[in-house]
């Protein structure tokens, strides 16, 4: 159910890597051009902070401090079309989680009554009950 997750979390960590690998090599060749330095610091921040919001909440994980939350809930399932992975969109009251996981496609949308842990940052869920 976390794929999605831990995919996320490796894929921020290398671009973050590669960027500062470019970056300073960009700045060493000291060029009278600072356009591409300025485009890959302004990268290299963006990756930065997406990859430490993963970060905290992989933190969270391994170390067990999901938050939960029950209640009636909507669920949705969402296709990715091809261009992102497929997700269910579960709504409590006025929130929305997400499991980055085909694994509910063959649960119908709908009302259901719903205990679910999630991750504090990303709201991405981690474990899920649901009862008519």
């Amino acid at each position: 159910m976390l794929l999605g997750f831990y995919s996320g979390l490796i894929v921020f960590i290398l671009l973050f890597i590669i960027v500062l690998v470019v970056f300073i090599k960009t700045l060493k060749l000291k060029q009278q051009n600072t356009l591409p330095a300025i485009m890959l610091g302004v990268l290299l921040v963006f990756t930065l902070v997406v990859a430490s919001i993963y970060s905290v909440d992989f933190y969270f994980l391994k170390s067990g401090q999901t938050k939960s939350t029950s209640g009636a809930c909507s669920l949705e399932y969402v296709t990715g079309n091809g261009n992102s992975m497929d997700s269910t969109d579960v709504t409590i009251g006025d929130k929305t989680y997400s499991i980055k996981s085909s694994r509910f496609k063959e649960v119908e949308d709908g009302q259901y009554n719903c205990t679910i842990s999630y991750l504090p940052i990303t709201k991405i869920v981690t474990e899920i009950s649901l009862s008519k």
